[in-house]
C-alpha cells in the first residue's frame, strides 16, 4: 500500500524544502544554506544529503501539490511548488467542491484538491506539506494510509529563520502570533526536532519513511 506522508509544523520549520528534496533528491536547493556554513560543516552536510539519497534509492515519492492564491516567492514555480491561482479563481474552485480542505491565512487561500491527492498515491508514495486542520482531514479520509510527521521548532529558531527570508514586518508578526499549529504535536504519528541542521532532520524523516 502506498503511503501519504504529511509534514506539519510552524512556519520556517523547513517543511517545503524537505519535501522537495524527498521528491527530487536535488542537493543544489541547499546551496544558500551550505554557503553559510564552514567547510567542515559543508562536507558533513553534503555527505548526509548523499546518505539520504542512498537510503531513498528505489523509493519513489510524488508531491501532493497544494493550491494557493498568494503570489509565488523567489524560485517557486507553477505546478511544482504550488498551483497558483488568483483569489477569484480559487473561490470559484471552492464553490465547485474541488478541495478536500482549504484555509485563509494572512489574506491568502491555501487548499488541497482531491485530484492532487489521488494522483500522488496512485503509483507511488505521496508527500504533502499542510496545516493541522488539513492533516486531521487527511487522516479522517485516508485512515492508516496517512503518516503524519510534526516538525518541532522553537519560537527562537522560527524568528531567526523568518528574518532571513526578508519578509514584511506585518507578515512576520502575523506568522509568529499564529502558533495554533503547535497544539497538533501531540496528535502526530511522529515528532522530529527541526531545530537541528536540515540534513539531520532529513535523515530522521527518511528513517521514518523506511
Amino acid at each position: 500500500m502506498n503511503r501519504l506522508f504529511v509534514l506539519v509544523g510552524p512556519s520556517a520549520a523547513g517543511k517545503t524544502l524537505i519535501s522537495n528534496f524527498i521528491v527530487n533528491r536535488d542537493i543544489s536547493r541547499f546551496d544558500k544554506i551550505l554557503n553559510k556554513a564552514d567547510l567542515e560543516t559543508q562536507k558533513l552536510m553534503i555527505e548526509n544529503f548523499k546518505k539520504a539519497k542512498t537510503l531513498l534509492y528505489k523509493k519513489e515519492f510524488k508531491k501532493v501539490i497544494t493550491s494557493t492564491s498568494r503570489c509565488p516567492r523567489e524560485n517557486e514555480f507553477q505546478g511544482v511548488d504550488y498551483y497558483f491561482y488568483t483569489k477569484q479563481e480559487f473561490e470559484e474552485k471552492i464553490l465547485e467542491n474541488k478541495f478536500l480542505e482549504y484555509v485563509q491565512n494572512f489574506g491568502n487561500y491555501y487548499g488541497t484538491s482531491f485530484t492532487s491527492i489521488k494522483e500522488s498515491i496512485e503509483e507511488s508514495h505521496g508527500i504533502i506539506v499542510i496545516d493541522d486542520d488539513g492533516a486531521r482531514k487527511l487522516k479522517e479520509t485516508f485512515k492508516n494510509q496517512v503518516v503524519t510527521i510534526y516538525l518541532d521548532v522553537s519560537i527562537k529558531t522560527m524568528e531567526a529563520r523568518m528574518k532571513g527570508r526578508n519578509e514584511s514586518l506585518e507578515s512576520y508578526k502575523a506568522r509568529v502570533e499564529n502558533l495554533k499549529i503547535i497544539n497538533y504535536k501531540k496528535e502526530a504519528d511522529y515528532i522530529i526536532d527541526a531545530n537541528e541542521r536540515i540534513d539531520l532532520v532529513i535523515l530522521d524523516i527518511v528513517d521514518i519513511m523506511n
